[in-house]
């Protein structure tokens, strides 16, 4: 039986190991959406799938859907948004991985999410320390919004125009509207019950 080999771009939020040498990802990527996919014996040192599948690389993945799920055949490694990145950035995207983690269900594409996590996470690399939570606060209202959890209203009409715009302008704005910021974000994480 041959199966449709699905190639995309994501983003590794998270790695498990389970087996003896067998890798469990969640992947957000750009086509498929939020997936589990496994990497068989991707834990040895002459698996050539290793190098590629770190937490929080930016891949291009190559997997198939088999009837126990995703499997990962190749993945080439595009970037890293945790290596060579400021230690303190890496709370932001554990933080924001977790979001992710918890708001996405179902395999449903989500190109706007991953467009905007892909964006930010690019510009995060040169970020200065102090806009780190503010940048955490946008990231994470922008999630919301195009998952459908936030409502444009006077507070955040703005910082939702655009998805991928990031620069500290913009990140000072949220600082000085960061109370009514935080307040969306808790009420919307409350209200989905997830």
């Amino acid at each position: 039986m041959s199966y449709h080999i699905y190639t995309t771009d994501g983003i590794i939020l998270k790695r498990m190991p389970f087996g003896e040498a067998n890798i469990l990802l969640h992947i957000l990527t750009a086509d498929l959406g939020l997936i589990m996919a496994s990497a068989r014996s991707a834990r040895l040192s002459a698996s050539k799938l290793r190098p590629g599948l770190q937490e929080y690389a930016y891949v291009s993945l190559s997997c198939i859907k088999g009837k126990n799920g995703w499997k990962v055949t190749n993945v080439v490694e595009k970037d890293s948004f945790f290596f060579d990145y400021p230690e303190y950035s890496h709370k932001v995207l554990a933080h924001v991985g977790g979001v992710l983690l918890q708001m996405i269900t179902g395999e449903s594409p989500h190109r706007e999410i991953f467009e905007t996590v892909r964006s930010g996470f690019e510009f995060l690399k040169s970020l200065d320390q102090e806009q780190a939570p503010n940048f955490e606060a946008l990231m994470v209202l922008r999630i919301l919004y195009e998952l459908g959890y936030v409502n444009k209203d006077l507070e955040s009409n703005g910082f939702l125009d655009t998805r991928t715009e990031w620069n500290e302008a913009l990140l000072r704005e949220v600082a000085g509207k960061k109370k009514g910021i935080v307040s969306t974000i808790n009420k919307a994480l409350k209200e989905s019950h997830l």
